[in-house]
């Protein structure tokens, strides 16, 4: 049971680990591009010829519902596997 537990909280914390570093990167990328590479960032896209730099902007909140969407459905499994390993010590 502990094993398990263990291994439980090893999965969790790897994977939230992983969500975090791609969500920082995501939402820090947009003030560094405008600091390093502002001639590409204010280059206008195809999206109504808005610069680069509002087209990433204007991403960054789909991202953020991604981001909880996908949060939300790990920690409903990871729930269900929480309450596997309390029934198995139950027993």
């Amino acid at each position: 049971m502990e094993e398990k537990l263990l291994n439980y909280i090893y999965r969790k914390r790897k994977r939230l680990f992983i969500i975090l570093i791609f969500a920082l990167l995501f939402y820090f990328f947009l003030p560094l591009s405008l600091i390093f590479i502002p001639e590409i960032m204010n280059k206008p896209s195809f999206l109504f010829n808005l610069p680069w730099a509002w087209v990433y902007a204007i991403l960054q909140f789909p991202m953020t519902w991604l981001f909880c969407s996908i949060y939300h459905r790990k920690a409903k499994k990871d729930e269900q596997e929480l309450d596997a390993i309390k029934g198995e010590d139950v027993n």
